[in-house]
């Protein structure tokens, strides 16, 4: 529904003209990579190739990477997995970065959807993994956010979701139901609040975690009564002026009424959750990937997640959730047939299982579900009823150029160096830039 083909030529000229202007000379297959369908010869017996991974996943959000990666080096002794990662928001600038300079890694970690990996799939820069036998593993679903026209780009490793983390104990003991409207969650801030508990913990050190919210705010607020605001918005028909001004309102309302975390934009990621799961606040917003850091700063802690509620009580609840992580393969690569092993290793069962787990994520392997943790289960019921909209970005011709004003931008409006409205007229504002350099 959100990978619109019209856009697919421009996209690919962008990532193509980007290169250019940051004088790389990476070409689709490059001068000494693998072309379409040619596989590296395997090294001599006795030695060993580097496979470089990249990928936007570290510190408590690293997960089951490592012993995955030992499980796949002792299975593949020839083969020495080396991995970089960084944040999320660091990520898509370096990943752009390397390409341009032509020494991207040879498996990478790309964000899902239309503007990430399959604007680099069709700009030439990934491999097509269509033909590969373990491709079949997956769920027709989970594919879509990594493929086009019959090109498979990565292999999408799990299914998460974002919502609202809150402390179960606490809620019971001020009266508190899980909210399902805007104003039952003001309401359940504030008498949070009176209690003298920080009633929701942020760090906006990079502007992620407002990201965050307005993506878990989106599915009831925007996308319920405009369920084509994506294709508007990539048609030139809608803007974030006009389409998000209520939900921008709504969530800058809450710092200003002392719900947030004071001076936010001084706290970071793993900050904001340490004072969520130590209890010194009562809810947290962010994906189901921060449950493990939660449950191991504080094993005794009773946690459960719940949908943003939107402004009127929505039948069913719209929670936010789409495929997480993926992995591709850089079509220059050296390794080529390293790299493939790497990612049927990823594609077996048992693998996604053990990464799933580590995320709180759900399987995207045909006919397995993997295991839910307790504390998801409301919003893992939500999303098992199909009643749940993609992360937005994903559907956007200019993924990048919201997101990545949006996070800069919010960071403004808490230092209250601009307004909510003057996020929104800069997100246009950077479409607008994107869309005329493409």
């Amino acid at each position: 529904m959100i990978f619109r083909k019209q856009a697919t030529a421009a996209l690919g000229l962008s990532l193509l003209l980007l290169t250019a202007a940051c004088g790389g000379n990476n070409s689709p297959a490059g001068e000494t990579g693998a072309t379409p369908g040619q596989e590296s010869a395997k090294p001599p017996a006795g030695e060993q190739v580097e496979l470089k991974v990249s990928g936007f996943k570290s510190g408590a959000e690293l997960g089951a990477i490592p012993e995955l990666n030992d499980k796949f080096m002792a299975d593949n002794p020839d083969i020495k997995v080396v991995y970089e990662g960084m944040p999320g928001s660091q990520f898509k600038d370096f990943l752009r970065a390397r390409f341009a300079a032509n020494d991207a890694a040879d498996v990478l970690m790309i964000h899902p959807g239309l503007a990430e990996v399959v604007a680099y799939g069709n700009a030439g820069y990934l491999m097509d993994l269509s033909g590969e036998p373990w491709i079949a593993n997956f769920t027709e679903a989970a594919l879509k956010a990594t493929s086009q026209d019959g090109q498979v780009f990565a292999i999408p490793n799990d299914m998460n979701v974002l919502g609202v983390y809150y402390n179960v104990k606490l809620f019971e003991e001020l009266g508190i139901e899980v909210p399902e409207d805007w104003e039952a969650f003001v309401a359940a801030a504030q008498k949070i609040k009176d209690a003298g508990v920080l009633p929701i913990s942020i760090g906006n050190n990079d502007g992620w975690m407002t990201l965050a919210a307005l993506y878990t705010m989106a599915p009831g607020l925007v996308y319920t009564d405009r369920p084509t605001f994506d294709a508007d918005l990539n048609e030139g028909k809608a803007t974030f002026a006009e389409g998000w001004q209520e939900m921008a309102t709504n969530w800058f309302a809450l710092d200003e009424a002392g719900y947030l975390t004071p001076q936010s934009t001084g706290v970071s990621l793993d900050q904001a959750q340490q004072a969520f799961a130590t209890g010194q606040a009562a809810m947290y917003i962010d994906g189901n990937w921060s449950l493990p850091g939660i449950e191991a700063a504080n094993p005794e802690l009773e946690v459960g997640m719940f949908p943003m509620p939107s402004n009127k009580p929505v039948e069913p609840v719209v929670a936010s959730a789409a495929v997480g992580t993926t992995f591709a393969i850089n079509k220059s690569t050296e390794v080529a047939d390293a790299a493939k092993r790497y990612l049927a290793f990823w594609s077996e069962a048992e693998h996604q299982q053990v990464w799933a787990a580590s995320q709180q994520a759900f399987m995207t392997i045909k006919g397995e579900t993997g295991e839910v943790n307790p504390a998801l289960q409301r919003i893992a019921d939500i999303v098992a009823a199909g009643s749940s909209y993609p992360f937005l970005d994903q559907g956007w011709v200019h993924g990048s150029a919201g997101t990545a004003e949006l996070m800069t931008s919010a960071q403004g409006v808490y230092l209250k160096a601009i307004t909510p409205q003057g996020m929104l007229d800069n997100m246009d504002k950077a479409w607008k830039n994107a869309a005329e350099n493409s």
